[in-house]
Formats: structure tokens, sequence, C-alpha cells
């Protein structure tokens, strides 16, 4: 095993057996600690510059930073660093580990063997020293960065923790759990498996509290019902024995299916077994348009913006489609390796959440599809993967009636008894328009009525609903996480194009397109390529209408995209005082 020359799992600096050397300087412990998560991967000095300095650059960016990096040569040197060097190049720098690796790095190749055992996941598990980045200021660090590097170290705590569990070892799986429940109260896996733990060591009650607690969190915070996970881990605890099968999950044997990220809507898992009433308010028909298709071709990817539902449709699709598919129905998580199912005669495999990965992932369902000519794939992301025979389903927002059915049944789940009269429905009837049927806001803003009366939160949302919805609560979290992910994939042409077209006061044509948005750096010939990636892409929606083809933004989006994207250097903006003809 190669040398851990650099550490980022905690304090950032040079680890000389167990003891951790760093600069005295948040700034070059920044900048460390930047090349070193993309140890041999050079860094743009753009993007260096974002981080450690973030809103605040100095006059000269390039130059300060250039200071930096001799200034980071220079420590090195003095701590007797010799192979370990700051290497600059075109646009940019990287870190050359001289052979040595980064404790990230080892952390990642322990966690991702396929051998990997609750002991072997543990060790990686204890190369973490405390928070990513500890010793740098929050205004030299990516915070997002950071947060994803939390959720690699609970998933893989997940992954341990479910391993000790099938490897006879409960009370360790407790011990690893137990942290995720607590700084988590919604995390239903974390949850489900310290169910399971506490039942598998004969402490029913307190699996039963365990399920108790996080059941009425579920109700009071996010308006929804445990998943499958939990409901299974929960029927376990009352009856000793394991649920019948619905679907595949866990890497491919019987059971629970994967757990759903949902893209910021429900945060549900996928229903259980099936004499569990589900619920797919306003989205009947889709699911049966999605299902007619399934049946009918192999490759199928549903897209559409964040938190518009894919997730939860799918989840859907697994239980109910079991009787189809008798060779099984998998369910892939997130970052998770495919594999199909292992029954014999037509399977189902769905890939949930895979935008970060479509790359890899285009290979593997290639692999597979050519490997086992009975298996159906279905994929949830916000572009299509571009694949020969690829079928896509376009998931759009829940039309008004559903989303004030939806509205109404999470408020009343929000707040116990709160009924809605004859006079409040314009104030509810604006709501909805406002979360324009985006189930994630619309949830988001369902919750905010524990804390504001009715007319009072309509008023709020139309005064300003970016700074309502900005991550205040879990659904609105999760809708903007997604609304960032979405963001960091475009290219600076794109957004630029979203923020200027996010400006329009409505929907907009081509011709308007063109005409307000062709401004360095976009240029005329440009901008219908660019507004149809915006498009592939789920951030613009077409539609048609008399006039012809049109697009909009979903409201929700437009108002985050103004909030948290928009910048001076990207030129003159859209106002209101458009032309009609232009529009």
């Amino acid at each position: 095993m190669n040398r851990v020359s650099v550490g980022v799992l905690g304090a950032v600096g040079l680890m000389r057996d167990g003891v951790v050397l760093t600069p005295s300087a948040p700034l070059l412990r920044a900048l460390l600690g930047q090349l070193a998560v993309s140890a041999g991967t050079p860094l743009p000095s753009a993007e260096l510059i974002r981080v450690v300095w973030q809103d605040q650059p100095p006059r000269d960016p390039k130059g300060a930073l250039h200071l930096a990096a001799c200034r980071l040569r220079a420590w090195l040197r003095g701590a007797g660093e010799t192979q370990v060097r700051v290497v600059t190049g075109s646009d940019g720098y990287h870190l050359d580990l001289g052979g040595g690796r980064t404790d990230l790095e080892l952390f990642r190749s322990e966690a991702s063997r396929s051998d990997a055992t609750s002991e072997t996941l543990t060790a990686a598990l204890g190369l973490w020293r405390g928070r990513p980045f500890d010793n740098v200021p929050d205004r030299r660090s990516d915070s997002r960065m950071i947060e994803a590097l939390l959720a690699e170290q609970d998933s893989v705590t997940r992954r341990s923790a479910r391993a000790a569990l099938d490897e006879g070892q409960p009370h360790l799986a407790i011990r690893l759990v137990e942290r995720l429940c607590r700084a988590d109260s919604l995390d239903e896996e974390a949850h489900a498996i310290l169910i399971e733990a506490l039942v598998a060591t004969g402490q029913q009650g307190a699996a039963a509290v365990t399920f108790d607690r996080i059941r009425r969190r579920l109700a009071v915070e996010l308006g929804i019902e445990p998943g499958t996970l939990l409901r299974q881990a929960h029927l376990r605890c009352l009856t000793g024995s394991d649920p019948p099968d619905t679907v595949q999950g866990r890497g491919g044997g019987a059971g629970e299916p994967g757990r759903q990220t949902d893209d910021g809507n429900h945060g549900e898992h996928g229903e259980p077994m099936a004499d569990v009433p589900t619920r797919l308010l306003g989205r009947e028909r889709d699911h049966a348009g999605l299902a007619a298709l399934v049946r009918n071709r192999r490759l199928v990817t549903v897209i559409g913006p964040p938190g518009i539902g894919k997730s939860r449709l799918c989840a859907e699709l697994a239980v109910r489609e079991t009787g189809h598919f008798s060779g099984g129905v998998r369910v892939a998580r997130p970052h998770e390796s495919l594999s199909a199912p292992e029954g014999t005669g037509p399977a189902l495999l769905i890939a949930d959440d895979c935008d970060e990965r479509l790359g890899e992932l285009r290979a593997d369902v290639e692999r597979l599809m050519a490997s086992r000519p009975d298996l159906t794939v279905v994929i949830t992301a916000r572009r299509p993967l571009g694949l020969s025979g690829e079928v896509i389903w376009s998931l759009g927002p829940l039309d008004l009636d559903a989303g004030e059915r939806l509205l109404r049944a999470r408020a009343a789940e929000a707040v116990p008894g709160l009924a809605f009269g004859a006079d409040d429905r314009p104030w509810v009837q604006r709501l909805c328009a406002l979360a324009d049927g985006v189930p994630a806001i619309i949830e988001s803003l369902a919750s905010l009525m524990r804390t504001f009366p009715l007319k009072v939160l309509a008023e709020q949302a139309e005064r300003d609903l970016g700074a309502l919805i900005d991550d205040v609560n879990p659904a609105a979290a999760r809708f903007t996480a997604g609304l960032d992910q979405v963001w960091q994939g475009l290219s600076s042409t794109q957004q630029i194009m979203l923020v200027r077209t996010a400006a329009f006061p409505g929907d907009f044509g081509l011709h308007c397109a063109v005409a307000e948005c062709a401004e360095p750096p976009l240029e005329v010939g440009s901008v219908p390529g660019v507004l149809a990636a915006l498009v592939d892409r789920g951030c613009v929606l077409p539609f048609e209408s008399a006039m012809g083809r049109r697009y909009r933004l979903l409201v929700p989006v437009r108002a985050m995209v103004l909030r948290r994207f928009r910048r001076p250097r990207m030129g003159r903006f859209p106002t209101a005082r458009l032309p009609a003809r232009a529009r």
C-alpha cells in the first residue's frame, strides 16, 4: 500500500507517522487541500480562485494565486518534503504526490473494493480524523464539496453497518449507525439498519421506539410516510421474520429496493408490499405511459428538472411491474455499480439519480443490454444518455388540481387538524401557482405552514419565493441541491443563457431569446444551440401555444436561478419592459 502523504479528512496537511504538519497560513491550507482533493488532476486557476477567495478576490487574482503557490512550495521545502510538489500547468495547478496518496484516495480505494467486509469498511472509515478541511476557514473552502465528502462517509458507514449486520455483528452495526441517526433524524436507511440491529440484539422495545420517532418526524417535517426499508424493518421488529420479497435490492439479492434519492421531491423509498396503498398523486397517466414503454422498449430514460418526481415515479414502477418481469426487478442506488437481477427471464433494472455518472453509465448499460437480451433498463436523470434505441420520457410539473390536492394533504400532515375553508382557496391556489407543479416546492411550502399562517405564507412567497425556499427545510434543500448540480454541469455560456432567460417576465419564443440574450460572450448564432442544451438538461421547458413553440422556466427554478447564480459580470439582463412582439 502506498504511503499516505497528504491528508484532507480532518485537518489539512502533510501526514508523517500519524502526525499532521500543516501550514500556519489559512490560505496555504486551503490551497493544499483543494489540490489534494483532485490529486494528479489539474485544477484551473479560475476554480482555485473561486474557492480560496470566494466573493472577495484580490485585485490581481492570478498573480495572487501564483504567489500563494510559490509560498506553498517554500513551505513544503521547509517541512523537509521532497516528493510532494505543486506543479504549474498551462491553465492551473496540480499536486504531484511522488508515489504517495492522500487519505481521501486511500479511503475511496478501500471503500470501493468488491470484496469489502465490515472490517475493511470500518478500517477505511478509520482514516477520517474529523470534518474534512477542519483547519480551513469556511470563507476559503468549498462547502458543497465538503458536504459531498461527508455524504460519502455516511454512505460507507451505512454499508459497513449493513455488512456487520449480515455478518452477525449487530452490536457493531448499532455503534456505526447511531451517529448517523443522531446527525440526521430523517435518514431512513440508517434508522432501518438500527432497528434491525436492535431486534437482532433482543431490544425490540427500543426498535419500536426508534421506528415511532422517525415516523413522527417524517410526518411532521416532510409530510410523508415511512418508506420501504423502514416499513420492512418495522415488520421484522413486530413479527421476527422477513417480509415477502418484492423487489431486488442490496446488490441484487431479494428484499427491499434500493433507496431512492427522489431528486428533491418526496424523499421516499419505493412503496412496500402490494397490500400497502401507494400514492402517485397526479402521476397516474405518467405511470401508465411509462409502464407501457418498459414492456415494449429496452432502454427508457426519465428526464425532468430537479424536484419533479422522477425517482418517486420509478420507485412505484419497480413495485407495480414486478409481476411483468419474471427475472426480477432491481433498483440500483446512486453511485452503485450496475448489475442485472439474478433471475431468469425478462428483467427490469432501474438506475436512479445518474446525473453525476452519465459517462461511465453509457458503457455499463450497453454491456448489460448486450449480455442480457431480455433486460429492460430505466434511467432517471436530467438529460438523456444519448444511446441508440433510447426512448425519452419527459416528466413535467403536476397540474394545478393535483398540486392543490398535494398541498392540502401535506399541510394537513404537517399541521395536524389544519383544514382550509372556502375563503382560503385563493391563497392555496396562489401558492400552487408559485410552486408551478414542482412536488418538492409544494411540500416545502406545506411544511412552512407550521411557521406561517396561510395568507402570510402566500404573501411572502409572492414577494420573494427564492428567499422563502432557499434551503429552509429538507424538501427545499434537496431541490436546491439538484439545481446546484445542474448549474455545475453547464458550460459558462449555458450558465449565462440560463440566467438571462430566467430574467424574462414570462414565457418567450426563439426570436426573443436571440434578440435579448445574444450579447457577449453569447453570439447570435450560438443562442439556438445553447437554448437546446438547456432544454436537454431540463432547465427550460418547451411547449406549444397559439404562437407556436414557446419556452419557459418553472417559477421556482427561475426564482432560485436569479437568487443563487445571477452575477454582474454576466452583462445586461432582459427586463419586464420587453415589447410584446419580442416575447
